[in-house]
């Protein structure tokens, strides 16, 4: 049964070049997002095709944005304990994180908790893709290290750049079902 789900509120998009998760508790079958920068609408159904677009009136955006990497993608969550998008470096008696390759942004948020060359911290704050600050101070020191998520992501759906693609676009209406 599929049924429409509201929140009030807004997102605002601070790092407009990293896609976003948006977890919701299951893989949609559709999503219409609306932002406020250009009132572009982008809407997801399920069947849709990889890179499957309409463009607008003007022909010149895309309006309707589906399975891309810049688009929207339904995801089944993630396992505690799985790992991220690319690798870590940490210096003993700091707490900077610096990755490569990495989604800080759209793959973590404060307080979740990471491991990182067997050593376990929480999320204390995410400074862009490739950077963050743990809570505590890590022990040794370690590059190219593998990130584990330990707090696990809840289904939901992945929110790309092209829905995001002006500084601080702020999404006023999201309908998932």
């Amino acid at each position: 049964m599929n049924t429409q789900n509201t929140r009030t509120g807004t997102l605002t998009i601070v790092d407009d070049a990293n896609a976003i998760n948006v977890p919701v508790g299951f893989a949609p079958s559709y999503i219409k997002v609306v932002n406020t920068t250009d009132a572009r609408f982008f809407e997801f159904f399920a069947g849709m095709t990889a890179a499957y677009a309409f463009q607008a009136e003007n022909h010149a955006d895309t309006q309707f944005s589906v399975i891309t990497s810049n688009g929207i993608t339904p995801y089944a969550g993630r396992a505690i304990g799985a790992s991220i998008s690319g690798t870590a470096a940490v210096t003993a008696d700091s707490t900077a994180v610096t990755g490569t390759n990495t989604n800080f942004v759209g793959e973590l948020a404060v307080g979740d908790l990471i491991t990182i060359n067997g050593e376990s911290r929480k999320v204390a704050s995410i400074t862009s893709a490739t950077a963050l600050v743990a809570d505590e101070a890590y022990d040794a020191t370690a590059a190219g290290a593998d990130i584990y998520d330990m707090t696990g992501k809840s289904a939901g759906f992945t929110l790309g750049t092209d829905i995001t693609d002006d500084d601080a676009d702020v999404l006023y209406w999201v309908a998932v079902r």
